[in-house]
């Protein structure tokens, strides 16, 4: 677990004064709190258990409806992520499901549609990225299964799998 805990609502309470020459000066947290009295921070209704919470529900868990604005519905479970082993790279003129086709479209144009076959050989050999885990040969649609339990609290330096 992270050993490191980041500032959220709860600041450390702090008598105020100021600080040496090499020294930071502290704010006087009563006085910030009485100018501030109604504010949900300083009436204990807002914690950071409860800012957890809440950006676990609203930024990383279920589906996103924007009503039809852009894209509709979205999981943020990653519910569609694909098997990059089922892509269908003749109809997507790709030279694999890995890399997307170098070439250009060609003067006046910027359609993908226009973009001759990429080049013979291109991207065939699956490269294993640098870094820990299981590397670039897990599909998306197994590592995402694993990325869509992770909550606020729960990442682990230096690991993108929960152990």
């Amino acid at each position: 677990m992270p050993t490191h805990k980041q500032t959220m609502v709860e600041a450390v309470v702090t008598p105020g004064g100021m600080g040496g020459i090499a020294e930071g000066s502290t704010s006087y947290s009563a006085r910030v709190a009485a100018c501030f009295p109604s504010s949900p921070i300083h009436q204990g209704r807002l914690t950071d258990e409860i800012v957890k919470q809440m950006g676990n529900e609203y930024l990383l868990d279920g589906v996103v409806n924007d009503g039809g604005h852009t894209f509709g519905e979205f999981s943020r479970d990653y519910s569609d992520a694909p098997n990059l082993d089922e892509v269908d790279i003749a109809k997507h003129n790709l030279p694999s499901p890995y890399v997307p086709n170098p070439t250009s479209p060609g003067p006046g144009s910027l359609l993908d549609s226009d973009k001759p076959a990429p080049p013979e050989g291109f991207g065939q050999t699956r490269a294993n990225n640098w870094g820990t885990g299981p590397g670039s040969n897990l599909q998306p649609s197994a590592s995402s299964q694993t990325h869509s339990l992770h909550t606020i609290g729960s990442y682990l330096m230096g690991k993108s799998a929960g152990s």
